[in-house]
């Protein structure tokens, strides 16, 4: 199998085991998709094993038929989609969900490039229930050390112009390392 071509079974190990049966009804709509390597966070000590990058377009009308735990999943996982515009959309519709795996697919974007993903991360900050937060900046600090020095790479590469201390990206990371501190806010 090339490594780009998986099934649908890998993408469901994105998400905790007590999600699988929601996770497959929710991936059913879709067609086969192609995604790119997995990269491991854990939730708790549960680990997941989610793609860098996934490869087919979001479904439309088929969302109709789950229920609103389904549809997160499919928001959440959309949020790995290789077009920044669907990853922001995508993001936008969980950002202020309470569930315990949002922040499993929110911080990964904190480390990535697109500063509108970025600024929606920081203006929503006030919003967040920081409890998954802080419990997911715990359980993986190496992610979030990861996650700080692509933060400092990208921000080096294209957005010097804005101040450190204005650029959404270390907002963000100063929000997830107080959490670390602090535990909760």
């Amino acid at each position: 199998m090339d490594k780009m071509n998986r099934s649908k079974d890998e993408l469901v190990q994105s998400f905790p085991v007590a999600l699988h049966d929601d996770v497959r009804i929710a991936l059913s709509i879709l067609p086969e998709g192609r995604y790119s390597h997995f990269f491991s966070l854990h939730l708790g000590e549960e680990p997941l094993s989610i793609p860098r990058r996934i490869y087919f377009d979001p479904p439309f009308l088929q969302t109709v038929r789950l229920t609103e735990r389904q549809s997160q999943l499919l928001d959440c996982s959309f949020t790995r989609h290789h077009d920044g515009i669907v990853r922001q959309k995508h993001l936008a519709r969980i950002i202020r969900s309470q569930n315990i795996w949002v922040p499993c697919f929110v911080v990964p974007l904190v480390g990535e490039y697109v500063v509108q993903i970025l600024q929606l991360i920081h203006e929503n900050l006030p919003h967040l229930d920081a409890s998954p937060y802080a419990d997911f900046v715990r359980a993986n600090p190496e992610f979030l050390e990861l996650t700080d020095k692509r933060v400092n790479s990208y921000w080096d590469c294209y957005y010097r112009s804005i101040p450190k201390k204005e650029y959404p990206g270390f907002l963000v990371l100063d929000f997830l390392k107080s959490l670390a501190k602090n535990g909760d806010q």
